[in-house]
């Protein structure tokens, strides 16, 4: 896929009122199309901007605070070169900073029924930051093949059922972790049984006050600087002879 990125693009971009209380619920689209513009704001390109947005919905329907995760990525993110190399099955970056999960999980399902992709076996991840972000694809990746995956991390392991399904409580744990190496494996469905009551949360997830300002900055980039000529031409063009 080719993507054509315009030099300075003006894009509307809507500021959510940040209330007093510590929290607050937007819709599921409307978490997508903030954190979206967040992503714009801090460079993404517009096809990994989207993958952002989509991906921060995901986890705050399951119960995740993904818009914080996503925040919290996007503050860290490595510039300039983060091309993912792959060597027998292991994906490296160029950088030291860790890869940016975003990316990451875009190529997980680009490479999934690839040679050097986890449909054909176990892929080991370093220096991954952010992981549950990627967690969204892996599930999508799953579900495609009906094939159950094994996840491993410092400190922690979980399941994604055939049907990409994942345990809330993993989901959680692994939320809170900000760089690890992580394996992925397929998996005998059978080993990867999930208890459902724990996959239906009530309601998406509600964003902090700080989540929300800090997004709201970020997207805010997005858009361009009043001027007098963008004032004179606001609003509808009458023409005075009519």
């Amino acid at each position: 896929m080719t993507t054509i990125e315009a030099d300075k693009p003006a894009m509307s971009a809507t500021r959510y009122a940040e209330p007093p209380a510590p929290q607050t619920r937007l819709s599921r689209n409307e978490i997508e199309a903030l954190c979206l513009k967040a992503a714009r704001g801090v460079g993404m390109p517009w096809g990994l901007a989207e993958e952002a947005g989509l991906i921060a919905g995901w986890l705050a329907a399951h119960g995740v605070d993904g818009p914080s995760v996503l925040l919290a990525c996007l503050n860290v993110r490595p510039e300039g070169n983060n091309t993912i190399i792959i060597e027998n099955r292991i994906w490296m970056s160029h950088s030291s900073n860790g890869l940016c999960p975003i990316s990451v999980g875009a190529a997980l399902s680009d490479h999934a029924g690839l040679e050097e992709g986890v449909g054909r076996g176990p892929v080991t991840i370093m220096t991954l930051l952010y992981p549950s972000l990627v967690i969204p694809h892996l599930a999508r990746i799953a579900r495609a093949s009906k094939t159950a995956l094994v996840l491993r991390w410092d400190g922690g392991d979980t399941h994604i059922s055939a049907t990409g399904e994942v345990d809330l409580a993993d989901l959680l744990e692994l939320s809170q972790v900000p760089m690890t190496q992580l394996v992925v494996s397929p998996c005998d469905p059978i080993t990867s049984t999930i208890i459902e009551t724990s996959l239906t949360p009530a309601g998406v997830c509600p964003l902090t006050s700080d989540t929300l300002a800090g997004l709201n900055t970020l997207a805010m980039r997005t858009t361009v600087a009043a001027s007098e000529q963008s004032r004179h031409d606001a609003g509808a063009s009458v023409d005075a002879d009519n």
